[in-house]
């Protein structure tokens, strides 16, 4: 029984995990300005002078 509970348990949380990475929601672009790829940070593009 606990078997079986940590097969559907796994399966869910990959789905879950597919579902997210698939998306192309609103918040796409959002999340890329804190992305490690972004060049503006809290001080702006030149630095903090």
């Amino acid at each position: 029984m606990q078997t079986l509970i940590l097969i559907v348990h796994v399966l869910i949380g990959l789905t879950l995990i597919g579902l997210v990475l698939i998306q192309h929601g609103k918040g796409a672009d959002a999340g890329a300005a804190f992305g490690s790829g972004s060049s503006g940070t809290v001080f702006g593009a030149r630095g903090a002078a």
